[in-house]
C-alpha cells in the first residue's frame, strides 16, 4: 500500500471540511487512532572510508538528482554528498566568512532548491547560501540581526520562511520566524518566545508549510504547534494537547545523566492535508548512565530518548495515526524521510526510513 494514495483516502474520511476560524484552538484527540505509522528503512549514509563523519546533530536533503547532501558540527564548513543508493560521491564547502564560504553549516539546516541545487543556512555567518547543482555559487541572503537555526523556502517563490534566536520588532529577545525577501528585509513576524522556554529547541526550530501557505511551528516545552500566516501576522490555528506522554521541560536536575530529558518537538511535516508531528521523549528504558558522558559518543544519544510520531488532521484534531520508535528521529531537508542516527560498529551513521500506514481500519490502496 503506498503512503500517498493511503493519506488521500484517509483525508477523504477523516478531514471535516467546516473552515478554521482565526485564531482557532483545535485540541488534539487522544482517542485511539485508526492506523499506525510503519517505518521502512530504505537507506543508510556513512562508511568506514568517508572522509567525513556523521555526528549529532546531522542534517540531510535529497536533491532533485536524488543526491543526498549531509552536514553535521564534526565536519566544520565541508558537507558531503551521497548518491541515491547511499555511496559517497564527494565533499565540498570552504571555511571562511567571504562569498560561498561556510563556518558551521552543521549548526543550521539544508535543504533542496527549485532549481537542482541546494540552499544551506550558516547560524554564525546569518545567510542563506544558494549552490547551485554543480555547487556553484549562485547568490547568498543575510538574514539579518537573528541567529537562524531553521528555514524555508517562502511559497511565494521569492525570499525564506526563517526561525531562530533575535529580537523581536518589540524588542523582547527570544525565537522568532520571520519572512524575509530575497534581499535579507524582514516582511513579517511573529511573537517572540521566551528565552528560556525557546532556548529548549535551540537545536530544532521545526516549522513545515501548508498548501496555503501558512508556516507551522512548534512551541517549545508545550504539545502545541501554531499555524502561522505570514500574510496579515497572525496565528490562525493553534493545535494543543496534554497527552500523558509528553513531559514538559525544563530538564531535570541531573539531566542527562542521572535524569530523563523533558519532551521536545522535534520534527514537523505537512503532507496531503495531515500535520505529522515528531517528539523526542525520554527513552522507555532510561536508566542513568554511570560514567557516561555526551562526548563519549553522541549517537549514544539513543540510550536517551524515543520517538513519538504522530500524524494529525488539522482541521478537527483527530489522531489519525500513531507510533513510537526506539531512537531519535529527524526529518530530512525535502521531507521526504525520516531518518535517525545510529553506530554499526565503530562506524556512524545515518539510516533514512519511508513511512506509511498500516491497519484494519485504513482504507484499501487507491
Amino acid at each position: 500500500m503506498s503512503s500517498a494514495s493511503c493519506r488521500w483516502s484517509l483525508v477523504a474520511i477523516l478531514a471535516v471540511t467546516t473552515p478554521v476560524r482565526a485564531q482557532d484552538v483545535v485540541p488534539i484527540s487522544t482517542d485511539h487512532p485508526q492506523c499506525t505509522v510503519m517505518l521502512e528503512e530504505v537507506l543508510s549514509l556513512g562508511g568506514i572510508d568517508d572522509p567525513g563523519t556523521i555526528g549529532l546533530p546531522t542534517w540531510i536533503t535529497r536533491l532533485e538528482s536524488g543526491d543526498f547532501v549531509l552536514s553535521t558540527p564534526e565536519n566544520g564548513a565541508e558537507m558531503m554528498v551521497y548518491d541515491a543508493e547511499g555511496r559517497y560521491r564527494e565533499s565540498f564547502g570552504r571555511s571562511g566568512e567571504g562569498p560561498g564560504e561556510f563556518v558551521a553549516p552543521g549548526m543550521g539546516r539544508l535543504r533542496p532548491s527549485p532549481d537542482g541545487g541546494v540552499l544551506i543556512l550558516d547560524p554564525m555567518t546569518r545567510r542563506i547560501t544558494s549552490l547551485s547543482a554543480t555547487r556553484q555559487l549562485l547568490g547568498a541572503t543575510q538574514i539579518g540581526d537573528m541567529m537562524g537555526m531553521n528555514f524555508l523556502p517562502a511559497t511565494s517563490g521569492s525570499g525564506f520562511i526563517v526561525g531562530g534566536w533575535g529580537g523581536s520588532a518589540g524588542g523582547t529577545p527570544g525565537g522568532v520566524t520571520r519572512m524575509i525577501d530575497s534581499e535579507g528585509v524582514t516582511l513579517a513576524e511573529t511573537d517572540a518566545v521566551p528565552r528560556e522556554r525557546w532556548l529548549m529547541g535551540f537545536f530544532f526550530f521545526p516549522m513545515t508549510t501548508d498548501a496555503e501557505g501558512r508556516v507551522w511551528r512548534a512551541r517549545p516545552t508545550e504539545y502545541v504547534v501554531e499555524a502561522w500566516d505570514p500574510e496579515d501576522s497572525a496565528v490562525d490555528v493553534r493545535l494543543e494537547g496534554s497527552p500523558d506522554w509528553f513531559t514538559p521541560g525544563p530538564p531535570q536536575p541531573g539531566y542527562p545523566l542521572e535524569a530523563p530529558g523533558p519532551s521536545v518537538i522535534g520534527s514537523l511535516a505537512y503532507e496531503e492535508g495531515l500535520l505529522w508531528i515528531a517528539t523526542w521523549v525520554a527513552d522507555s528504558e532510561w536508566a542513568q548512565l554511570s560514567g557516561w558522558s555526551v562526548d563519549d559518543g553522541a549517537l549514544d544519544g539513543n540510550k536517551l530518548m524515543d520517538t513519538v510520531l504522530e500524524v494529525i488532521d488539522p482541521a478537527t484534531g483527530a489522531l489519525v495515526a500513531r507510533a513510537v520508535h526506539d531512537e531519535f528521529l529527524w526529518r530530512t531537508g525535502d521531507g521526504a524521510f525520516l531518518y535517525g542516527l545510529r553506530q554499526d560498529g565503530l562506524i556512524p551513521q545515518a539510516v533514512l526510513y519511508s513511512a506509511s500506514f498500516e491497519g484494519e481500519e485504513c482504507p484499501p490502496p487507491g
